[in-house]
């Protein structure tokens, strides 16, 4: 991570709200296509935020690898000095088999693995089961899909996972709580019970301690972030920002040379047509970033059905950083999103979008994961996709690979 000391005349040296009332310019402005919602609504769903449930853990909420792994295998990860994990956003889609088909994907890349790469877990950044993240759809569209994937799955939920019932889609559940099969599943009291019985799963329930949650490992520290319902902007409430704000001190305290991740549902940023990015995604991060003086270097985001790979020029104090923002939700959905045409063409890509912003790559035809390699000097991104085809193995490419160096980037020019 890089830890800079706020410039002057943004944040004065001191810890601001990231809800303060001002005028917002987005990194986003004068880009050829939209990236954002803007505060317009696009002619999706909408439900009111929906309260969040009471934490299983004591604050600050944090869950380490080390409860997920034995002692010989994370003492395998530090002594090789490389941390390898499995990300997807948007997976449990009960219309179609595109889920197992990524699943088979990533279960494949886990047995390909050298023995000092094998991915330690899976990073899932929410939506694990449309449409209402219903409990009785776990069976079949998450333990079920991931019955033969060797690793444990973490996850932080999604706006499908605490949706309410739809009248539209049926009777309406009047005992159902907002998150409670997310909760059931990843919040459990008895993380040795099986999240299954109906299936061939031989997978247990997740002890995390709550809806947002911070997860510690040797070379790592992602901070995962709940961004609530609505199918087009994050909606996240002051004690969640001053965690998030807390956290990220936090986290540069105590090792600055680790690599820092935030992972939300919703993205910053997106050229999609049907979703777009969240504007407020955007606002609370970077002003928690402003406000703390911690930049991470790393932001992962789902909900959007393509994968999208962002550069932000980011000016802090005399420097200018290199951050990297990732959209990977092609993962299980079983409708891609197509991004804005530029005339009548898909846009070419790198495409400079703003001063800050470029659109370094993307994927909207196929359906792929994210892998992470993370050691002491960089991050490497590795996302492999292949056109859906049922019935067949997948046929997978590399179709983006990526470095990040764990060290302020200075960027040519600045």
């Amino acid at each position: 991570m890089t830890r800079l000391k706020p410039a002057a005349g943004r944040s004065g040296g001191q810890q601001v709200s990231a809800t303060a009332d001002h005028a917002f310019a987005s990194r986003a402005a004068g880009s050829p296509i939209r990236l954002q919602n803007g505060g317009h609504r696009l002619a999706l769903p909408h439900y009111p935020f929906q309260p969040l449930p009471q934490p299983r853990g004591q604050a600050p909420y944090h869950f380490d690898l080390g409860q997920l792994l034995h002692e010989d295998a994370l003492a395998s990860i530090t002594r090789a000095g490389k941390l390898v994990l499995h990300v997807v956003g948007d997976t449990g889609d009960e219309r179609g088999k595109q889920m197992d088909f990524v699943a088979d994907m990533m279960t494949a890349d886990y047995h390909a693995s050298a023995d000092d790469a094998i991915p330690a877990c899976l990073y899932h950044l929410g939506d694990v089961v449309y449409f209402a993240g219903d409990v009785d759809k776990y069976g079949e569209c998450f333990y079920e899909t991931y019955a033969d994937y060797p690793p444990q799955i973490v996850s932080i939920p999604g706006n499908h996972d605490c949706q309410p019932d739809d009248p539209q889609d049926g009777a309406v559940d009047p005992n159902k709580q907002p998150l409670d099969g997310w909760v059931q599943n990843f919040m459990s009291d008895d993380p040795t019970r099986l999240g299954s019985l109906k299936t061939t799963s031989s997978r247990t329930q997740m002890d995390l301690p709550n809806v947002y949650w911070t997860f510690t490992t040797p070379l790592a520290t992602i901070i995962g972030l709940f961004s609530n319902v609505s199918e087009t902007e994050a909606e996240i409430h002051a004690d969640q920002i001053a965690w998030f704000q807390s956290e990220l001190k936090a986290a540069a305290a105590a090792d600055p040379a680790k690599a820092l991740i935030v992972a939300i549902h919703h993205p910053p940023f997106s050229g999609d047509a049907v979703h777009s990015g969240s504007t407020e995604a955007e606002r609370i991060l970077f002003e928690s970033f402003q406000a703390t003086g911690v930049w991470p270097h790393l932001i992962l985001s789902g909900h959007v059905h393509n994968y999208q790979r962002f550069s932000v020029k980011e000016p802090v104090g005399n420097t200018t950083l290199a951050l990297t923002s990732v959209v990977i939700g092609n993962c299980g959905y079983s409708r891609l999103g197509k991004l804005h045409k530029i005339g009548n063409d898909y846009p070419a890509a790198p495409l400079q979008l703003s001063d800050a912003l470029v659109l370094e790559s993307y994927d909207q035809d196929n359906f792929g994961y994210l892998r992470l390699e993370i050691d002491k000097d960089k991050i490497t991104g590795i996302y492999s996709s292949a056109p859906y085809a049922e019935e067949l193995k997948p046929n997978v490419s590399v179709l983006d690979q990526w470095d990040i160096p764990l060290r302020p980037v200075i960027l040519p020019g600045a």
